[in-house]
């Protein structure tokens, strides 16, 4: 348990943090959500969720069963999802230009770029994989 002295303390700390002061600190943190746009769900593109949709039911090949439509929707989400996460890898090649003369700053910054889409990517091709598992049963 917390002493209460360091909880005193710690909310002190906390009061005097107010984020970024200047105007380019607050420039960049207002940045920070639209990198690449991976972390909002693709459904909430409504021409990529009528596509869902559609292949979803195809996938589900006309079934009436509930769990089965839905696991086939899933598929068909991350399929479009693992496209936009891709088209953003291709982003980072297009903004990197040519390879051979980055400097060795832009090479870092692309290889942290491609990192964090990666994560995305893992996430969509576990979530896909753990449909289709379930789908099976």
């Amino acid at each position: 348990m917390t002493s209460t002295r360091k909880l005193e303390a710690n909310r002190r700390n906390a009061s005097r943090s107010t984020g970024p002061r200047t105007p380019g600190g607050k420039l960049r943190s207002r940045q920070n959500a639209r990198r690449h746009g991976l972390a909002t769900p693709v459904e909430n593109d409504s021409e990529v969720k009528t596509s869902i949709e559609c292949v979803g039911a195809i996938l589900a090949e006309g079934g009436d069963d509930f769990l089965h439509i839905e696991q086939m929707r899933t598929v068909a989400e991350c399929h479009f999802d693992l496209r936009r996460i891709r088209a953003a890898r291709h982003d980072v090649f297009l903004r990197l230009g040519d390879m051979e003369n980055a400097s060795r700053n832009d090479l870092d910054t692309a290889l942290r770029a491609m990192d964090r889409i990666s994560r995305y990517e893992r996430r969509a091709i576990s979530k896909r994989k753990q449909a289709l598992r379930n789908s099976n049963d």
